[in-house]
C-alpha cells in the first residue's frame, strides 16, 4: 500500500468514526421523538377535542423532520470525505497495460469505460441514498411531506394516522436499519481490500478491475442521481396518499380526499419519471435481460394499480365508487410495499443479498 493510499484511507476511517459518533446522537434523538410522538398520539386519541396534544404533535413532527434532514446532511458529509480520499491509485507500471485492456474492452462493448488517467485517478462519487442510508433520505422526505399534510388536514383521524406512520418509520430506522451505526457496509467491504492490499501489484490490478466497472456503471452512474431519489420521493408521497385513502374509506370528507389526490398525482408523476429513468440505466448496467428482474415486474404491477386508481377517481361520485376508489388507493400502497420488499425476497439484479 502506497503512502497516498494509507493517508487517504486513514482520513476515510477518521471521518467514519466522527460519523458514527454524531449518528449515535441523531439515533437517540429520533428514538426520543418516536416515543414522545407515540405518547402524544395516544393522548390525541383520548382527547380528540383538545388542541394541546396537537400543538405538541406539531412540535415533535418539526423536530423529527429537522433531525432526519440533519442525518441527510451528515451522510452527504461522509460521502464527500470518501470522494476526497478514495482515489484509486495504481502503480505507473500497470497504467499502460490497463489502458490497453480497457481499449480492447471498448472496441467490443456498446458502452465504453473511460481510460485510466494517472493525473486524475477515478474517485467514488456516492449519492446519499445508497444501502441503508437510503432510509434516511426516504423517511426525511416523508416527514417533510407528512408535516405539510398534517397542517392541511382537518380530520383528527388523518393527523393521527400520519403520526403513526412516522412513528413506524422512525422505529424502522433506529431499531432495525441503523444506518448511523454501520454506514455503507457493502461499499466498505468492496473497496477496503484495495486500500489495505499489501500483496503484489498484480493482485491490486485484479482488485481494481473488479471495482472499476462497478464504479462506472453503479456508484458513479449519472442515473444514480435521478432514478432512486425519484422513487423514494414517490414512495413518500404515496404513503401520505395511503393515509388519506384509509380515512377516506371510513368517511366522506371531500377535503381529505382532495389532499390525498394531490399527493397521489405528485407520487404518480415521480414514480413514472423515476421508472423511465431506470430503463436506460438497466440497459447500460445489465444488458437486455434486465426486463426479467422480479422487482421491475413488481414495479410495473404497482404502476398499473396506481394508474387504475387515477382512472377510477374520475367516477368517484357515482354510486359505489367512493369506497372502491379508496380501496384502490390502499391497494396502491400495498403494491408499493410489496415492490420494495421484493428486493429482500426474490433473487435478481435488485436483490440486497
Amino acid at each position: 500500500m502506497t503512502t497516498q493510499d494509507s493517508t487517504g484511507w486513514d482520513a476515510i476511517l477518521t471521518s467514519l468514526s466522527v460519523f458514527k459518533q454524531i449518528g449515535l446522537l441523531l439515533n437517540y434523538s429520533l428514538l426520543a421523538c418516536s416515543v414522545a410522538l407515540l405518547a402524544v398520539t395516544i393522548g390525541s386519541c383520548l382527547t380528540m377535542a383538545s388542541k394541546k396534544p396537537q400543538r405538541l404533535s406539531l412540535f415533535i413532527l418539526v423536530a423529527s423532520a429537522l433531525i432526519l434532514v440533519s442525518g441527510c446532511i451528515l451522510v452527504i458529509w461522509l460521502n464527500f470525505k470518501i470522494y476526497a480520499n478514495s482515489a484509486l491509485v495504481l502503480p505507473e507500471t500497470l497504467v499502460n497495460h490497463l489502458n490497453r485492456w480497457l481499449a480492447n474492452w471498448n472496441i467490443s462493448s456498446i458502452y465504453e469505460i473511460p481510460l485510466y488517467d494517472p493525473a486524475s485517478p477515478p474517485r467514488y462519487m456516492l449519492p446519499f441514498w445508497l444501502e441503508n442510508e437510503k432510509y434516511v433520505f426516504w423517511f426525511a422526505s416523508f416527514a417533510l411531506m407528512a408535516l405539510l399534510a398534517w397542517r392541511k388536514a382537518e380530520s383528527m383521524g388523518l393527523k393521527i394516522l400520519l403520526q403513526i406512520l412516522l412513528i413506524i418509520q422512525l422505529l424502522i430506522l433506529c431499531v432495525f436499519v441503523k444506518p448511523f451505526h454501520d454506514p455503507l457496509p457493502r461499499f466498505f467491504h468492496e473497496v477496503s481490500p484495495f486500500f489495505l492490499e499489501t500483496a503484489s501489484p498484480g493482485n491490486k490490478f485484479g482488485l481494481f478491475m473488479r471495482m472499476y466497472p462497478r464504479m462506472i456503471f453503479y456508484y458513479n452512474a449519472p442515473y444514480m442521481w435521478f432514478h432512486p431519489p425519484l422513487l423514494f420521493l414517490a414512495y413518500s408521497a404515496l404513503t401520505i396518499f395511503f393515509a388519506c385513502a384509509v380515512v377516506m374509506f371510513f368517511s366522506r370528507s371531500r377535503r381529505n380526499e382532495k389532499i390525498g389526490y394531490s399527493y397521489a398525482k405528485f407520487a404518480y408523476l415521480l414514480l413514472t419519471v423515476g421508472m423511465l429513468a431506470g430503463y436506460p440505466w438497466a440497459l447500460k448496467a445489465w444488458g437486455p435481460n434486465w426486463w426479467w428482474d422480479p422487482k421491475i415486474a413488481a414495479s410495473l404491477m404497482m404502476w398499473v394499480v396506481f394508474t387504475t386508481y387515477l382512472h377510477a377517481r374520475l367516477y368517484i361520485f357515482k354510486k359505489g365508487m367512493w369506497h372502491f376508489v379508496a380501496m384502490l388507493g390502499i391497494m396502491s400502497f400495498i403494491a408499493m410495499v410489496f415492490t420494495f420488499v421484493a428486493s429482500f425476497i426474490f433473487p435478481g439484479q435488485h436483490s440486497v443479498h
